[in-house]
């Protein structure tokens, strides 16, 4: 029990560092492309790029994270990309500020971080029982939230001082910071190493015949993807061009927002963890997703960066009712050799689709109200809420 206790601290302080290191790339990155171009179809393409590799790679993660020693992964994709993420500074102080070239960047970043999530997700089994995983599930998920009211806020202070290439250092900082923390768990014999260390295309799309065969995983998936179609563009290409463009809001009011996107965030964590164990946590995913879309609708009423600010914080309320909900679920209704697969999966279906999300957001904003794209969105996601109360195996998942 002790031996999990400090594998379980030290995945979180490890998320906590990384995790802050992405909040900042994710500001530094959208900033800098549509402060140097002012195109709202082009920051959406950037956006594209920088999700795509979850579409294209995210289902041979999950193999990879099934056959191979997770921690070893999770290392192996945070060195990757604090490599590639320095290359992004580098080019810029010497002059070449070229669309092209940052957005292959921002893909080859993306292309090492899709190994990450299943290798995480799946070793939480390894570490804790079946009866905590909703608890620690939420306490692994306040790391990201700290870490997104962290780095969004660090980033906002140090922009008052520096520019925006120095966000790209700190964010490849903060990758070497979490491998030296990952080198210390420790994880139990028997899952250390797999069985058969060859991939198979029958293997790469397992993972989909077993949540087909299995129909509240299924339906659960495809909720996921259209609920996340609708939600994750305006979410990182949407909020800015509400921020700098309709707002005429500054970078570090944009961080702000950020910041106030994990801290309500983080708010819903503590709450998921005092009530997961009291309500199935089918019931409680649902009420999260139209709870998400309710409250994105409510920015088409926005007329201040500081209405953005308070709003942003009531809508992260019900994200981890989604996203903690999500993952107890898959780990707690399917074996633990099929979660690597699986939860690339749930990669796929929020990274993946949001690059196509992006895309269609940053196009559609110059033809269409940023505000009127936030209150269809809205209304969208939240109706995936309501389907999803009309199946009964799916709500009534313990």
């Amino acid at each position: 029990m002790q031996q999990q206790q400090r594998n379980i601290s030290l995945l979180w302080l490890a998320q906590i560092v990384s995790t802050a290191g992405d909040a900042i790339y994710q500001i530094a990155l959208f900033w800098l492309v549509l402060d140097i171009t002012g195109s709202s179809t082009i920051t959406g393409l950037v956006a594209m790029a920088a999700f795509l590799p979850a579409m294209l790679f995210g289902l041979y993660a999950g193999v990879i994270a099934d056959k191979y020693n997770r921690k070893l992964i999770m290392i192996f994709s945070n060195l990757s990309q604090s490599l590639t993420v320095i290359i992004i500074p580098l080019f810029l102080y010497f002059g070449y500020n070229n669309m092209l070239l940052i957005g292959f960047f921002a893909f080859i970043r993306a292309s090492f971080s899709t190994f990450f999530p299943p290798a995480l997700n799946a070793i939480v089994p390894m570490i804790t029982s079946k009866d905590r995983l909703v608890k620690v599930n939420s306490i692994l998920a306040t790391s990201s939230q700290l870490a997104y009211l962290i780095g969004p806020l660090g980033a906002g202070l140090i922009l008052s001082i520096v520019s925006i290439p120095y966000l790209f250092v700190i964010d490849s900082t903060s990758f070497i910071v979490a491998i030296l923390i990952l080198l210390f768990i420790v994880l139990p014999p028997k899952t250390k190493s797999a069985d058969n260390p060859h991939s198979s295309i029958k293997e790469i799309f397992s993972g989909i015949q077993y949540a087909a065969k299995h129909k509240p995983l299924g339906m659960l998936f495809i909720l996921t993807i259209i609920n996340n179609f609708f939600i994750m563009g305006p979410a990182f290409v949407g909020m800015l061009i509400l921020v700098k463009t309709a707002l005429g809001g500054t970078a570090s009011q944009y961080a702000f927002v950020e910041a106030g996107l994990a801290f309500g965030m983080l708010i819903g964590s503590v709450f998921v963890y005092r009530i997961g164990n009291r309500i199935n946590i089918g019931k409680l995913l649902l009420i999260g997703m139209i709870l998400d879309g309710v409250t994105y609708s409510l920015m088409y009423f926005a007329g201040s960066v500081n209405f953005v600010l308070i709003f942003i914080i009531i809508h992260a309320f019900g994200i981890p009712m989604i996203t903690i909900s999500r993952t107890a679920i898959i780990q707690k209704h399917s074996p633990n050799e099929y979660h690597g697969r699986l939860f690339s999966l749930v990669h796929l279906s929020v990274i993946g689709v949001t690059a196509l999300s992006a895309a269609v957001v940053g196009i559609a904003a110059n033809y269409i109200d940023i505000k009127i794209i936030f209150l269809f969105i809205g209304i969208g996601a939240a109706l995936c809420g309501i389907v999803g109360f009309m199946n009964q195996r799916l709500r009534t998942l313990q």
